[in-house]
Formats: C-alpha cells, sequence, structure tokens
C-alpha cells in the first residue's frame, strides 16, 4: 500500500501549531480560542463510531481518523470567530492500474467457457481457507489462523440436493502468542472467536463455528435457512438472481451500492459484497466481467501485489482499505477467474498490528459426475 494513499492526521499540538502561525500578528483572545478547540474536538469525536467486542479484550482505537472527516477549522482574528473549510479532497478513484486490471480480467471472462454442469453433475466448489482464532485469558490475547476445507457440490438443477462437507485439518499458524504459552494458558484446544463461514455466507459471518463433517440438503440448505424459497442475493447467488442484474456496468454499480449496506467504510462494503458473490464460484462468466468492470467505480480500489500467490496459484492481488482493513481478492490474470481473497490489517486494530494477514481463502471450481468426487487432477 502506498503512503500517498494514507491521510494526513493533525495532533493536537498541530492544531495549536497552525492556529498560532496564521495570522501571528492578530491578538487572539485566548479563553474564547480554547473554548473554540474544545468544542471543534468535541463535535469530531462525536462523529467516531462506537467501538464494540465480543472478546474480552478492547480493541485499540484507529489514531488514522481522529481528524479526517474535519471539514472546519475555526479561526480567532482580531476578537472574531472566522471559519475557514480545509478541503481533504474526495475519496482518490480507483487507481489506473487496478482499472486496467480489472479491464483485462472481464475480457478474459468474456472470452471463457464456462465448464456446464450437464444432467446428473455437479459444480464442485473448494473453499481452502486460514481463518483467525482469538482467545483471551486474564489479559493475555492468544491468535491463530487455522486451516479449513470446505467443499460444496452443487447440482445442475439447484432445487436437487446439494452436499457440503467441511474439514478442520489441524493446522496451525500462531499470531499471537505461541502454543506452548496458550496451553500453559489452557487455551490452545479452544475455538472461542474462531472464524468460519458457510457456502454462500461471508467468512467470518454467519455460520462461523459450525462443526466438521458433511451435510446433504435440497436448495443447498444446509442450515435451515429456507433457501428453495430465497430470491438470491450477493450472498447467495442463485442463477434466476443473476440474470436480473443489470449487465451495464455502471447501472450494476448503482446496484450493488443500492444493495450494500452505508456505513463509514465508504466503498469498501460495496467491494465485500462483490467478494461475496464471487466466493461463491458460482457466478457465471458474463456476470463476472461486468462485476470486475463495475468494481473499477470503486473509490480506492488498488493493486496491491501483481503476485499473489495463495495454495500454489498466482493472481493480481485488488483491495479496498477502509481505514483498518483492506480486503482484497485475487484474480488470474490469463483466465480472468477469482481464485480468492485476503484481510489485511492497515492499521493497529483490536491486538493485531498493521500488516497482519487476518485470513486469506484460495477458491477452485470444477465439474464432476457425483456428490463427494473432487475433480481430476
Amino acid at each position: 500500500m502506498s503512503d500517498d494513499n494514507i491521510r494526513r492526521v493533525w495532533t493536537e499540538d498541530e492544531l495549536d501549531s497552525a492556529l498560532d502561525a496564521l495570522h501571528a500578528d492578530v491578538r487572539a483572545d485566548e479563553p474564547v480560542l480554547a473554548r473554540t478547540r474544545a468544542a471543534l474536538i468535541a463535535t469530531i469525536e462525536q462523529g467516531e463510531p462506537e467501538v464494540t467486542t465480543t472478546q474480552e479484550h478492547r480493541p485499540r482505537r484507529s489514531t488514522r481518523r481522529w481528524l479526517a472527516g474535519a471539514a472546519v477549522v475555526v479561526l480567532l482574528v482580531a476578537g472574531a470567530l472566522i471559519a475557514q473549510t480545509v478541503s481533504f479532497g474526495p475519496p482518490a478513484p480507483a487507481t489506473a492500474e487496478a482499472v486496467r486490471t480489472l479491464d483485462r480480467a472481464a475480457a478474459q471472462s468474456v472470452g471463457a467457457v464456462d465448464e456446464p454442469v450437464g444432467p446428473g453433475q455437479y459444480r464442485y466448489v473448494a473453499t481452502h481457507a486460514w481463518w483467525m482464532g482469538t482467545s483471551s485469558v486474564e489479559g493475555k490475547v492468544f491468535a491463530r489462523l487455522t486451516e479449513h476445507l470446505l467443499e460444496t457440490w452443487a447440482p445442475a438443477d439447484p432445487r436437487d440436493e446439494w452436499m457440503l462437507r467441511r474439514d478442520v485439518t489441524g493446522n496451525e499458524q500462531w499470531v499471537l502468542g505461541t502454543k506452548e504459552e496458550a496451553e500453559a494458558a489452557g487455551v490452545a484446544g479452544r475455538r472461542d472467536g474462531q472464524r468460519g463461514g458457510q457456502p454462500g455466507g461471508r467468512p467470518g459471518g454467519q455460520g462461523g463455528g459450525q462443526p466438521e463433517g458433511e451435510w446433504r440438503a435440497m436448495c443447498g440448505d444446509f442450515f435451515g435457512e429456507s433457501k428453495c424459497e430465497d430470491p438470491g442475493s450477493w450472498q447467495n447467488p442463485t442463477a434466476e438472481w443473476q440474470a436480473g442484474l443489470p449487465t451495464d456496468p455502471d447501472a450494476l454499480f448503482a446496484r450493488l451500492r443500492a444493495d450494500a449496506p452505508v456505513n463509514d467504510t465508504g466503498d469498501a462494503a460495496l467491494f465485500a459484497y462483490a467478494a461475496d458473490a464471487l466466493r461463491s464460484g458460482l457466478v457465471g462468466k458474463d456476470v463476472r466481467a461486468a462485476l470486475y468492470q463495475a468494481l473499477t467505480r470503486i473509490d480506492g480500489l488498488e493493486v496491491t501485489e501483481e503476485r499473489a500467490n495463495l495454495g500454489g496459484r498466482v493472481g493480481i492481488a485488488l483491495g479496498v482499505d477502509d481505514g483498518e482493513r483492506r480486503r482484497e481478492i485475487i484474480i488470474d490474470p490469463e483466465t480472468g477467474r477469482f481464485i480468492g481473497e485476503r484481510l489485511v490489517a492497515t492499521d493497529d486494530v483490536a491486538d493485531f498490528e498493521a500488516g497482519t494477514v487476518l485470513e486469506f481463502t484460495a477458491v477452485t471450481t470444477g465439474v464432476v459426475d457425483a456428490m463427494g468426487v473432487r475433480p481430476a487432477g
């Protein structure tokens, strides 16, 4: 990530210096200035979102946003209050490199051939994931990435029986603390805070902590979500839902903006919704191509790594930073296929330092002749 994309944040001392330097030849009313400064800071802090956590430890509050939203600096000149607008500029658009990458991926997708799923066949979608699990004991936080494999077999007729197989392999990478320290504290075997996901759901969202095993259900309704009646969504991109999407990239971007939640992370929420659909492995090439072009409208989108390796598959990583975390999608430049994603801390958040990989997944797809069978090779 380039330092050019990080907003300059003023500290209280720097704000004082700026006020002192401006019209230094004019005497200020110090008591009024003090009250004005206090009111300005209070106004800014009131707009800061409340921070909550389900863990026993409290997250560190990001300093990056402290003055990022301020639009007015109040100056005192000759005993009069003057409001001077300080413009930080609109959010930066997607970089030219990101636009070129997505346009190329869209062209590759249009020229690709989606392997058809015939009668009696199944689309196989495998998600090889490393998700973060955390535990806290007496103020000591432990965190590790654990390896999961989720395999889904989707029939040609989505109303028929599907199959899901989930395996927690036992492989782990310690991020905070060590295995030995965790064992001594009695938390090495816990799964509290364990992240997880379901097909069509966001990793770490609904379905976190689902047990290992194998499930079969009509419409892929493994956990009683009434999917047979579900009209479809970005998290469950049914064929009918995809058919109803606009094909024009501008209109598709407008649809994405209308559907994604409105929050203080800007276009990062839109990017996450698009990643939900791509992660499913069920999005057809035409929708995928239009979605790639729609994503070029995302503010702050940039190429974060030219050769990102996910499970031996190399692609180009594109990401959006919400101020604390950067969500990335990885695209195969040769085929335009989505091959996975990463979530990286870009500021000190909770107990994780900037640069920590919080989760990453690799997605593969194929067509097989029976449930439980994996594609050859």
